[in-house]
């Protein structure tokens, strides 16, 4: 039998970006952004890597839109 890697959507506590982490069996993992040490909370998505990738890239793109329009808002007061 083939063993398929599996890839999970985690989230930095820290820097709030969201990354491709591989399912490993420790719960445990390192922010590939700001190197923060950290332990698995939420999962925001599981599958192949290529899924994930995109998934994450929806997930930051989302993010960073979302920081504009309250940074836009803020400005307007």
């Amino acid at each position: 039998s083939v063993m398929v890697q599996e890839f999970h959507v985690v989230r930095c506590f820290s820097c709030e970006s969201f990354q491709v982490q591989q399912v490993k069996k420790v719960n445990r993992w390192s922010c590939k952004v700001c190197g923060e040490r950290q332990s698995l909370l939420k999962e925001f998505g599981r599958g192949s890597g290529a899924d994930c990738r995109r998934h994450v890239q929806k997930l930051n793109a989302t993010r960073g839109l979302s920081a504009l329009t309250v940074g836009r808002r803020n400005r307007l007061r």
